[in-house]
């Protein structure tokens, strides 16, 4: 089940605290009137009982206590109240009316509070002076069942304007989540779009408000107009500069050429006359010009690689005799140099991969000129053919210094050099074409320890499709 959407998470979201906000204010309210309700029946008690206390006393005082049977029998009547009682300071009854016979002659139950009532009858009491009786006590009782019902009714009204409430919160808390979860996600999308490509920048509506939103968007419009101009200025530049150095580059290899051309005969001439002790001077001549040569080389390709995202020519290409022919190459300047060069291919079956072979070939002679670099005298230099899963595996290994762990994140990136001992007189190119290269490929590139020490530069290459899964 996919991810459940954003306007969707904030519509529920949205609706289920709307839903609970309207459920507490019914509850609260619901609640508030009903103690309110307690508290007016409360406060009407006291009144009548102090208005009863007052008749009894002013009866007593004349003698006619007896008497207020008839006076209270009227008011049971007339009145809401349940039971009036008047008894003596021992708590004998002296006089009492009720509209039930069966209340006089309960037990009575003053004090307790309204909400405490379990039994529909609820009691109050006071000290009354009887004259020359002394002190005594008046009770009076009130029927709770119409106060109940009367609770009741307005509690199913309340339920019901609740339910309403709640509805109608929930719908509006449903829409203004779901619009805001439509904006948002319109927003994700285009900030998404816009991190792939600031190019495909494009307005989003909805930027005329002063609410958060609005002001979200405005922020969005202006960053994307900001961003897209800046990155096609950049693009510009960026073409300019590599235009401007494929330029000058290619304008270097004819004089490299001429120069190159220069010191070889220069050298033969030496070596005819006899002065063999130049002969180590034209060799770094030699060398030097070399390496320059393939630094031009390598940035011109740099900049093809970079300018299309297709390769120029695809074809089948056997890694193992591109290995072997690579080896061969480098067998005479390996051999000038007092080092070991070895080739370890299998027999069996051929390793084809789909791709330009002249570019393969370089990616192999950069890692096989950089293991010669940095093996010294006497050192290994190892080609490796193999397979690793459903692809081709092509390593090279050497017994030089080997490359610090906190320098391989980005030893691939163009112009690294953070190990000095290893990257003197190189500008870092060549590890970035490799890597370019091998990625055009559909493949990856890496580094590791070799053994017992040293570098090992590897990279896999997909199979030709004639041969996936051998």
């Amino acid at each position: 089940m996919g991810q459940m959407r954003l306007s969707v998470r904030l519509a529920l979201v949205f609706a289920l605290c709307g839903g609970f906000v309207a459920g507490g204010l019914v509850m609260f309210g619901v609640r508030a009137l009903r103690l309110e309700a307690y508290a007016q029946t409360e406060r009407l008690g006291a009144v009548t009982l102090t208005a009863l206390r007052g008749l009894v006393q002013s009866e007593a005082r004349q003698g006619r206590l007896n008497q207020l049977g008839k006076r209270f029998e009227d008011l049971v009547v007339e009145t809401k109240i349940a039971t009036i009682v008047v008894r003596d300071k021992k708590g004998k009854r002296l006089v009492g009316r009720s509209d039930d016979p069966k209340l006089t002659a309960r037990e009575p139950k003053p004090g307790r509070r309204l909400p405490e009532v379990d039994d529909g009858l609820y009691e109050v009491q006071d000290l009354v002076d009887l004259g020359p009786r002394g002190k005594g006590l008046i009770q009076v009782g009130f029927r709770t069942d119409e106060l109940e019902r009367r609770l009741d009714e307005i509690g199913a009204r309340g339920v019901q304007a609740g339910v309403t409430a709640f509805l109608a919160i929930t719908l509006i808390a449903w829409l203004v989540g779901f619009f805001t979860g439509e904006r948002l996600e319109r927003l994700v999308g285009r900030l998404e779009s816009m991190a792939a490509d600031p190019q495909s920048f494009r307005r989003l509506g909805g930027d005329q408000g002063s609410d958060e939103m609005s002001r979200l968007v405005k922020a969005f419009n202006r960053m994307g107009v900001s961003l897209k101009a800046e990155t096609r200025r950049r693009q510009i530049l960026e073409a300019e500069k590599r235009e401007l150095s494929a330029m000058l580059v290619h304008d270097l290899k004819t004089p490299l050429t001429v120069i190159r051309s220069g010191i070889t005969l220069l050298a033969d001439i030496a070596t005819r006359a006899g002065k063999r002790e130049n002969n180590r001077t034209f060799e770094l001549l030699e060398m030097s010009t070399a390496r320059l040569q393939r630094m031009v080389e390598d940035v011109l390709q740099l900049a093809k690689l970079e300018e299309s995202a297709a390769l120029p020519h695809r074809e089948a290409v056997d890694m193992r005799a591109l290995s072997r022919d690579c080896a061969k190459d480098f067998g005479l300047i390996v051999a000038d140099r007092k080092q070991r060069l070895e080739l370890v291919v299998p027999d069996d079956w051929p390793f084809l991969v789909m791709g330009d072979p002249s570019l393969l070939r370089r990616v192999l002679d950069n890692l096989v000129h950089n293991a010669v670099e940095h093996t010294p005298q006497g050192g290994r230099i190892l080609i490796n053919v193999g397979t690793e899963g459903e692809r081709v595996l092509v390593e090279v290994s050497d017994s030089g210094p080997g490359v610090p762990i906190e320098a391989r994140e980005h030893i691939f990136v163009k112009f690294f050099q953070r190990d000095m001992k290893r990257h003197v007189g190189n500008v870092g190119l060549g590890l970035a074409l490799c890597e370019k290269v091998v990625a055009r490929h559909g493949g990856s590139i890496g580094i590791g320890d070799a053994a017992p020490k040293g570098a090992r530069f590897y990279f896999t290459l997909p199979f030709a499709p004639a041969l996936e899964g051998v």
